[in-house]
């Protein structure tokens, strides 16, 4: 009988002909003595991204499973996979990225099953080109061994996609209850993970770099390669503030409350300034002071220069 597995991982594919074989491969390596299972989509990709998969699948352990798509999903191939997923523990490593240790998966899942107050943990990544060699840029990790609220004001991250392990139930319930309150068009979604799986628990983040996270700037399908600033990105950038306001009002504590409005008000003000506006600055800076406290959400805006502009001298990865 095949055993119930404690983790699920899940790979997304499109248009990753030259990078999924490093990527089953360094899932495929991993020496994990939970058992686990491996959903791959392959979502119609118009490169050879099937072919290769093909290739490789009888030489993938039995706990894959290949999911060779008849028509392009889109958000819908990661949807899928999701659902069907069976572990107690959720990871996730799209086909471009690869992961470089192989007891990523041991250690995340012996951490968790030993805390149980938190609900997730990260690990730190090497960022890489298309040549799958270090470009020298680096990723807005966390430095601390517990992620909070605090470094996600500043644009800190816990970890990047791949390198999260997060506890799949509690996980998906508050991304549901986020997305029920969303009024935003789009927004990168680990932004938004950050700041919920604070909300449901604590966050451990591992000082050590397991994964890979290749980063194309140009013709590449990533948001980042994808992203125009112009009114509409701040918009939503002003919409998800006020989506993560509301979000912590109604399942967030004080604490929770408080960093979303701090994130809140410096993004629309943020947008109130220079050649790209979509707020005037008095009409802002009347509305933060009419909250509780709304003098410390304005200073806050430039203590979050100084302390990223800080952070960038000493040549830490941050994003403005």
């Amino acid at each position: 009988m095949e055993q119930e597995p404690l983790i699920s991982v899940i790979v997304t594919v499109y248009n990753h002909a030259p990078y999924v074989e490093r990527c089953l491969r360094g899932i495929a390596m991993q020496k994990c003595s939970y058992p686990f299972e491996v959903l791959v989509g392959e979502d119609c990709s118009p490169d050879n991204s099937r072919e290769v998969i093909k290739r490789l699948e009888p030489e993938l352990p039995d706990n894959f499973k290949i999911f060779y798509r008849e028509k392009n999903l889109c958000d819908g191939n990661n949807e899928d996979l999701i659902a069907r997923c069976r572990g107690k523990y959720l990871a996730i490593c799209e086909g471009d990225d690869f992961w470089t240790y192989d007891g990523k998966l041991q250690e995340q899942a012996a951490f968790l099953e030993a805390h149980p107050d938190f609900s997730a943990t990260f690990h730190h990544c090497t960022v890489v080109g298309a040549d799958s060699e270090p470009n020298g840029e680096k990723y807005p990790d966390c430095l601390e061994d517990e992620y909070t609220f605090d470094e996600n004001f500043y644009c800190t991250m816990p970890g990047q996609t791949s390198t999260f392990m997060v506890r799949r139930e509690e996980y998906l319930r508050e991304k549901g209850r986020f997305l029920e309150l969303k009024q935003f068009d789009a927004y990168p979604e680990d932004r938004r993970n950050a700041f919920i799986l604070l909300v449901a628990g604590r966050v451990r983040v591992f000082q050590e770099a397991w994964s890979a996270y290749r980063h194309v700037s140009s013709g590449g399908s990533s948001y980042s390669s994808r992203v125009r600033i112009n009114e509409k990105y701040a918009q939503n950038e002003v919409l998800f503030g006020r989506t993560l306001v509301e979000y912590a009002r109604r399942y967030g504590n004080d604490e929770a409350l408080r960093a979303a409005k701090r994130t809140y008000y410096r993004v629309l003000l943020k947008w109130s300034v220079g050649k790209v506006r979509v707020a005037s600055l008095g009409a802002s800076v009347r509305e933060a002071l009419r909250e509780r406290g709304g003098l410390g959400y304005l200073l806050g805006v430039p203590r979050w220069y100084l302390v990223l502009g800080s952070r960038a001298l000493l040549g830490r990865g941050v994003t403005m």
